[in-house]
This record gives structure tokens, C-alpha cells and sequence, in this order.
């Protein structure tokens, strides 16, 4: 059965009702800009000293919308990071431009949004 898959393209901004967090995380990266445009690698640096045993990942289009990053998902749909790795000095997101930075599905509008850029920001604790 073939599904008709409506895409909307949006775009990036700031908002001026930028979402809070709480402050119980040892590292936050606070937010990072960045885009699909070219194959990269997102390094945070966490000076932990360990790899981190509780990491928790967000994408925003405009820093109030939020949509943490849960695996395993199906990128070609839901976008990037395609790969998260952890060390004792850094958690690295692995963004690939085949695909969308990010995207979300509506369930009321049967609908796919999707983003070129974006912000990511990783919070890590021991």
C-alpha cells in the first residue's frame, strides 16, 4: 500500500521564549548551531573523566521546541545524529548530509517536518 508522505521543509530561528532546564546534569553543552550541508562530526568535550553513564540529547529548530534525540530511530525519516559516541573525554555526534539534520511527524496533520539546521545540545553526568 502505497502511504502519500507530506513533507514540510521549516526553518531555523532563535525564539524569545527559549526553553529552560533543570540544572542536574554535570555537563550541559548548552546549544549548538549547526547544519546538513557537510558530513561532520559535533564534538562535546564533558571533563568528566569518565565516560558518561547518563546522557540525554536534544534537537531544536529555535531553542523552545524540543525533541530529544531516543535510539535506535529511522533516520531517513527522523534525521540526525546517525551516531553518538561516547568516551571518557567527549560524546561525538556522527550528522550525515544524505539526510535531513532533523525531523519530526505530526499525528494531527499526518504531516513530516523537517530541518536543515538546527541546534543540538547534550547534557552528560557520571
Amino acid at each position: 500500500m502505497d502511504m502519500e508522505i507530506n513533507v514540510v521543509y521549516s526553518e531555523s530561528k532563535i525564539s524569545n521564549q527559549v526553553a529552560g532546564f533543570s540544572p542536574n546534569f554535570e555537563y550541559d553543552s548548552g546549544w549548538n548551531l549547526t547544519d546538513n550541508e557537510t558530513d561532520r562530526n559535533l564534538r562535546f568535550t564533558h571533563g568528566l573523566g569518565v565516560a558518561p553513564s547518563l546522557i540525554s540529547i536534544f534537537f531544536s529548530p529555535d531553542q523552545e521546541r524540543l525533541y530529544p534525540v531516543i535510539w535506535p530511530h529511522y533516520h531517513a525519516a527522523s534525521g540526525n545524529p546517525v551516531s553518538i559516541e561516547v568516551t571518557t573525554t567527549a560524546i561525538t555526534l556522527g550528522i550525515w548530509r544524505g539526510i535531513p539534520l532533523h525531523g519530526t511527524w505530526d499525528g494531527q496533520t499526518s504531516s513530516w517536518t523537517f530541518w536543515r539546521t538546527g541546534y543540538f545540545r547534550v547534557f552528560a553526568s557520571r
